[in-house]
């Protein structure tokens, strides 16, 4: 008789991420093990590791817990749908644990792509996706006119704030670079309608 393993207890996994959000919060990524990680969730490290192989594999879904990847977001208007996204942006790159968290886990990943995989797959290519869903919904709608990279749309939202993280001596992440990035991509597409949004 083959006897199945123990239940996984769910509130584990967010008790992990809670740590891992908090000790990256206060130390930065570079400074946080396992044992750290382990210890302030009151759990162990098997416990982890039937859930994550390492601690790079566990941000994309801590990012993706806190954050989602914009899939939910239909404002009925293209100017509503950036705004919108860009909201959330700001949260995520002005959270202490993206910020002091970015540049390690960057190169942690950079030493070893393979690492970074489970980040692409179930965090980045979804949240770019959903930039082409909000393209089609526009053009659909009248908005604007077919032919928009939708990548470059990405590239335009979610580049300057990036590069403000991690790029010494920049201004924090704030409301009116947001309202740039809209604009930026709204020019990009070709829009002439009201802005009046951002």
């Amino acid at each position: 008789m083959v006897r199945p393993g123990r239940p996984r207890n769910s509130s584990i996994d967010g008790e992990l991420l809670q740590a891992l959000a908090e000790l990256v919060a206060e130390h930065g990524y570079t400074a946080v093990t396992v044992d750290q990680v382990v210890r302030r969730a009151g759990t162990n490290k098997p416990a982890f590791y039937r859930r994550f192989p390492d601690l790079a594999a566990a941000v994309p879904v801590l990012l993706a817990s806190r954050y989602g990847i914009d899939e939910d977001i239909d404002t009925g208007s293209l100017v509503g749908d950036l705004v919108e996204v860009q909201r959330r942006q700001l949260r995520l790159f002005t959270d202490p644990a993206v910020t002091r968290g970015l540049l390690g886990w960057a190169a942690e990943v950079d030493a070893d792509p393979a690492r970074g995989e489970s980040f692409v797959a179930d965090y980045l290519r979804p949240r770019r996706a959903h930039a082409g869903i909000l393209i089609d919904r526009a053009v659909t709608r009248g908005e604007i006119e077919p032919g928009a990279d939708p990548d470059w749309i990405a590239d335009l939202l979610t580049g300057p704030l990036a590069l403000h993280v991690v790029m010494p001596g920049l201004p924090a992440v704030d409301d009116r670079l947001i309202a740039r990035t809209v604009h930026a991509a709204l020019d990009a597409l070709g829009f002439g309608g009201d802005r009046g949004q951002v």
